[in-house]
């Protein structure tokens, strides 16, 4: 499911902006709504009080004196219809319009005790007003009471006046955060740009001094990659021509042969370069073996699956046998002190790691001298050393020896430069590290592997 960043970032900003216009329009609404209809409430009950002086108690009978002036005074409102009402004890009608509601739905209340609550009359709801007093030693109710057209359409115009308000504080919040969004994303449109116009010859660098502060450190690292790739590349351009040139060379020689084959009458001639193509093309062979070698020990080139506990004496008395014989064909003595260790990796591979260390040595230590391989334990590392008492490698060559096709300037014994890269790329992808040594008796060379060991479980 592809992720959009934009949407993202709205959901995340509307949604909550959302949230909270929805829960402040019902609050303000409240807030606003409550203290106005008390107000009207509290006017109402006023108009109840203004009644009370005008209810005089004489010889045990209620008059109720209210002039023709006053009543209009209180029944006159623009919007809605005022009523009232007088009850004297036991409910007894006193004056105003009969039948209006005095008690509320939910039963009587205690004299003194202001009340208000909504009910119908004459086919319309109303608000009332009712105030219990006492007058002469009897218990009156003054009642008022008007229609609600008033409040409905205060509660509109409130609902609207707080609405309208807040609807454009919302959309103009919403344009301002898609608009801020769009224009914090540009940096990341202009690097887009920039990637879709770089070319695979040319991997330039991203400008990282124009990007925003928090993908500045992604940048930074893409550019790294950009480099990291760009000097692979270059260093697969130059293995590339090397190995064409190192391939083309061998086969050249053996195409001239057998063209010289051909036209050789002399039998002894011919059986002498046969052999030399045969020569040719076991070292050619042995090239391309080497080439295969190094590409799987690349990053990738086998699958971590065929990881597996190698005990590094039990490996090398395996394939020391193909060594005793090419010792013995050079006149070399070739050693063995091997102690008890274990690391975890490819079998294959670190058998062909340390073949290309005994056999580098012993192509190049001259007739009668001594190679001496080694395995110990030391910490949590596994040790491999390979000494011998050839010519040695120059201090200021021993980190180029690890290059792909590089030779030494005296190198005479063949080879195609490519034993010791697969032994660094080998030692790497076991997470080690390979270095070049001068042995204690000062002359040789000394190349030792270090290998994390594999600690078995107790």
């Amino acid at each position: 499911m592809t992720r959009s960043l934009r949407k993202a970032l709205l959901l995340w900003l509307l949604l909550p902006a959302s949230l909270v216009f929805l829960t402040f329009l019902p609050l303000a609404y409240h807030l606003v709504h409550q203290p106005a209809m008390e107000a009207l409430d509290q006017a109402l009950a006023d108009a109840s009080l203004a009644l009370v002086p005008h209810l005089e108690v004489i010889d045990g009978e209620p008059s109720f004196v209210f002039p023709a002036a006053a009543e209009q005074v209180l029944r006159t409102d623009r919007v809605d219809d005022i009523y009232f009402l007088v009850l004297g004890p036991n409910g007894r009608f006193v004056a105003g319009d009969m039948g209006l509601p005095h008690d509320p739905p939910d039963g009587e209340v205690a004299h003194g005790e202001r009340v208000s609550f909504n009910s119908h009359f004459r086919g319309h709801r109303i608000r009332v007003s009712a105030i219990h007093r006492n007058i002469a030693g009897e218990p009156f109710v003054f009642i008022t009471a008007e229609t609600t057209r008033k409040r409905d359409q205060l509660r509109v115009d409130l609902a609207v006046a707080l609405a309208l308000p807040l609807l454009f504080f919302a959309g103009f919040t919403g344009l301002t955060i898609w608009f801020g969004i769009r224009h914090a994303l540009l940096p990341l449109e202009d690097i887009r740009r920039a990637l879709h116009g770089m070319q695979h010859q040319a991997l330039t660098p991203l400008d990282s001094s124009s990007a925003p502060g928090e993908i500045r450190p992604l940048v930074s690292e893409f550019n790294q990659l950009l480099k990291r790739l760009e000097q692979a590349a270059n260093a697969q351009q130059r293995f590339v021509a090397n190995a064409a040139h190192q391939l083309r060379t061998p086969l050249a020689g053996i195409r001239t042969q057998l063209e010289l084959i051909q036209r050789d009458p002399d039998p002894d001639q011919r059986s002498t370069r046969t052999a030399q193509c045969v020569g040719a093309i076991e070292r050619l062979g042995h090239l391309i073996n080497q080439m295969l070698v190094l590409l799987s020990a690349e990053p990738g080139g086998r699958q971590a699956d065929l990881a597996e506990h190698i005990d590094l004496p039990e490996l090398i008395r395996d394939r020391s046998p193909e060594w005793i014989r090419l010792a013995e064909s050079q006149g070399l003595d070739l050693g063995f002190e091997l102690e008890s260790c274990q690391v975890t990796g490819d079998r294959l591979l670190l058998g062909e790691m340390i073949s290309n260390l005994v056999s580098n040595a012993l192509i190049y230590t001259p007739p009668a001298g001594e190679v001496t391989l080694r395995c110990r334990k030391t910490g949590d590392q596994a040790i491999i050393e390979v000494e011998d008492s050839g010519p040695g490698i120059p201090p200021e060559f021993r980190e180029r020896v690890f290059e792909r096709f590089f030779r030494l300037p005296t190198a005479t014994s063949p080879g195609g430069g490519l034993g010791l890269p697969i032994v660094r790329e080998i030692a790497r992808g076991f997470g080690g590290q390979v270095v070049v040594l001068t042995p204690a008796s000062g002359c040789g060379t000394l190349l030792q592997v270090s290998l994390p060991c594999h600690n078995p479980a107790p």
